[in-house]
């Protein structure tokens, strides 16, 4: 940036001890060294190469298969911290990067059965499934220390698209199926950004959630401590451009989401995006 821009510091805006170049970047710098000593690695890089080609042909030689998932994915999130703190101003967060590769380790360890025809064979016993639009099978999970967490399984025309995993704290179970669809809707709405009149589909085992929002009463709900969260749902609803509906859905039905929302609640875990799994 310093190359392009003369008024851009060539300084590290992480550590501000010395000028940032490929290996500062994503070994040297304290914060990124911090991020591979505590990693799964467990690496001390202050003796590899200057070199960065190098340098990752060095370590990757010593590394197993699993290893090099870890290391590559080390690399990616140390990136993109990096890119937030230059570029947002956002303080580089070590702890929030190893939280980060761990969840994504975690997912490509977990044997989930996502084939797009078994969903279509559960939902079809109750309604037509749509395979020309957009699917999102949603759960919450919640225990009695208010730990709570939220999975989605997202597909488009019948193909996976992405998972989201989210841990956050509640007081009760129905807040977190709340919470869960509110956070699979932000995804759908917001991040996805879905052209006007596509079809989506929601699914939730919680009835009481689905009525609620179908019928945009917010009054007869299990929990007060949700209305507000079920009243965003309902404006969501409302507001959205997209063709959106709310559908009941049996437990095995939404197992995969069940499974995130569990994993979520148990080991902290927030994540978002394409699931690192072979399929």
């Amino acid at each position: 940036m310093h190359a392009r821009i003369n008024t851009f510091s060539p300084t590290c805006q992480r550590c501000n001890e010395e000028n940032e170049y490929e290996m500062h970047c994503l070994f040297f710098c304290n914060t990124s060294r911090q991020v591979w000593f505590a990693s799964q690695l467990g690496l001390r890089v202050h003796e590899l190469s200057l070199n960065v080609n190098t340098a990752i042909q060095q370590i990757m030689e010593n590394l197993d298969e699993e290893g090099n998932t870890i290391f590559a994915n080390t690399l990616w999130e140390i990136w993109k911290e990096r890119n937030k703190a230059v570029l947002e101003r956002c303080i580089f967060k070590p702890h929030a990067v190893i939280q980060r590769i761990k969840t994504i380790i975690t997912c490509s360890q977990m044997e989930l059965s996502l084939e797009p025809t078994n969903t279509r064979q559960l939902f079809q016993e109750q309604y037509e499934y749509n395979s020309n639009g957009w699917q999102v099978i949603i759960d919450g999970s919640w225990d009695c220390s208010m730990k709570a967490g939220a999975g989605y399984v997202v597909y488009n025309k019948g193909i996976l698209h992405g998972v989201g995993l989210h841990f956050f704290s509640v007081h009760d179970s129905f807040q977190a199926e709340a919470v869960a669809m509110k956070e699979a809707m932000a995804y759908i709405f917001t991040d996805l950004n879905l052209p006007e009149g596509i079809k989506v589909q929601f699914f939730s085992d919680c009835l009481n959630l689905v009525t609620a929002v179908n019928q945009g009463d917010n009054t007869e709900l299990p929990s007060w401590r949700a209305v507000q969260v079920v009243s965003h749902l309902i404006v969501q609803l409302e507001i959205t451009k997209t063709d959106a509906t709310v559908l009941f859905a049996r437990r095995e039905a939404i197992q995969q989401a069940h499974e995130l929302a569990s994993l979520a609640r148990r080991q902290s875990l927030t994540y978002q995006g394409r699931p690192h799994m072979v399929l």
